[in-house]
């Protein structure tokens, strides 16, 4: 069940990549041989490694501390599907969206706080590169997955996704995820459609894009998140803006395209690929 989730958005991923290649997206510096490379260590240790891990290790600690649990929803999701694959994606969209925020707040004041926020920092901030440090570099679909091999065990949505399914959730983890899935790749593709409403020579349309934009999140909106700048820090949702504008305060909506992409690779270890996915650098975690 699991596959058919990960293979729809992958679906997702090819056809948009071929369509940011030949529309000329990748070229000219806009990514980088280390963006691709990335893009597939990435990709394909996710699908073969992590996501089974987690799989493995939800299904294992469920039969060992609650075995009488396994399969006890099932009954839920025949009974009331929409809501409760509503209530799936409002829960997922939080704790995600909660993780990434911690990800990117201010330096924590407790020590084992700030010690487990910068193993989150580490984890995402591979996420943020695009291109090399010449500022030409642009967002890509590729980049949808693109993180440190850590992330996905200490982001909590993950447990979630697998905690549902060992509980008997499998149409709602499997709708649920693939949606989400599918609108988060489709945020990093190098198109901003959204901008066409939000400039458009009405007033209504320009409104009512601008209401749905505190609702849910636009390629533009989360490109801004990829920028170097002031809104690399907003918009941390990739889904629900609504919890950017009510919760977190870190909604930003923009009527133009960054004017520059991704994070300042500071060290010299971070242009190998190997580094970005696989280090971490205890002295960061001081």
């Amino acid at each position: 069940m699991d596959q058919y989730v990960t293979l729809s958005v992958i679906i997702f991923i090819a056809l948009a990549s071929l369509w940011e290649f030949l529309a000329g997206r990748n070229s000219n510096g806009k990514k980088s041989k280390e963006d691709w490379g990335m893009a597939v260590v990435a990709s394909v240790s996710l699908s073969a490694v992590q996501r089974p891990a987690l799989v493995f290790a939800t299904a294992w600690l469920g039969r060992l501390i609650v075995p009488q649990f396994e399969g006890g929803l099932a009954w839920l999701q025949e009974a009331y599907f929409w809501p409760v694959l509503l209530a799936y994606i409002l829960i997922e969209e939080l704790l995600h969206g909660g993780a990434h925020w911690f990800s990117h707040a201010r330096r924590m004041s407790s020590k084992p706080m700030l010690y487990l926020q910068q193993l989150f920092k580490i984890g995402h901030r591979p996420h943020h590169f695009s291109g090399t440090n010449d500022g030409k570099g642009e967002i890509s679909v590729t980049q949808t997955f693109v993180e440190h091999w850590l992330f996905w065990f200490i982001m909590p949505n993950f447990w979630f996704q697998f905690i549902c399914l060992y509980l008997g959730l499998t149409e709602i983890f499997l709708f649920g995820t693939a949606f989400k899935g599918l609108w988060a790749a489709h945020n990093h593709v190098n198109w901003n459609y959204d901008l066409y409403f939000l400039n458009h020579r009405w007033a209504w349309v320009r409104n009512t894009m601008f209401a749905l934009c505190h609702i849910l999140t636009f390629p533009t909106q989360h490109h801004h998140h990829h920028a170097r700048g002031k809104n690399s820090a907003k918009n941390m949702c990739n889904l629900l803006s609504l919890y950017d504008w009510l919760l977190f305060g870190t909604l930003a909506i923009e009527t133009r395209r960054p004017s520059q992409y991704g994070w300042k690779q500071s060290a010299k270890e971070e242009h190998n690929i190997w580094y970005r996915y696989f280090a971490i650098d205890m002295k960061k975690l001081g």
